[in-house]
């Protein structure tokens, strides 16, 4: 690994975990050139990223060779992808925010997220993005228990403020 280097799973390197992970979906192995391609970036930025990718037990990899995910590097891809693909699913089907915005901003906010605020959006995504009468109670739970975790037993006056401008402009708009 480079001097002065972390040897922590970085955004970036999730970004190319996931893309290599997604090209095994299709084929055994990635190149060091389909990634390149895939993610546009020159070949000397993959070959250093597959190399820490390496370092941390995420891919096997030898120099021109193949690269191939290990245990470890599938699951963390999975995970990643399944995250990517809920935060996805919650921005177009419940907030009608265009596909190709959707993807850009799970891709970006997936890498922020820790387990506790994974498991958050799990369950959110579990009550709202088939919501019906069914589940108004569940959802009144959640974000109680969510209020809970934050030490917030009402919400601030700014944000109803912030809530009831708003509702004017709503208005204003129609």
């Amino acid at each position: 690994m480079a001097r002065g280097r972390k040897k922590i799973l970085t955004p970036a390197l999730e970004d190319y975990l996931t893309i290599i992970y997604e090209i095994q979906q299709k084929q055994p192995a990635a190149r060091i050139s389909t990634i390149a391609r895939k993610v546009g970036v020159s070949l000397p930025s993959v070959t250093n990223a597959v190399r820490r990718l390496a370092d941390l037990g995420y891919v096997e990899y030898e120099k021109y060779g193949l690269i191939v995910l290990t245990n470890k590097g599938k699951r963390k891809a999975q995970i990643m992808r399944v995250l990517q693909q809920r935060i996805c699913n919650f921005f177009y089907y419940v907030l009608g925010v265009p596909m190709d915005v959707s993807d850009k901003v799970s891709k970006h906010l997936s890498h922020y997220l820790t387990a506790r605020a994974r498991e958050r959006v799990k369950e959110f995504y579990r009550l709202i993005l088939d919501f019906d009468e069914s589940k108004a109670k569940d959802l009144r739970k959640f974000i109680e228990e969510s209020r809970k975790l934050v030490n917030v037993e009402r919400l601030p006056q700014e944000v109803l403020e912030d809530i009831k401008a708003a509702e004017i402009e709503e208005e204003e708009g129609d």
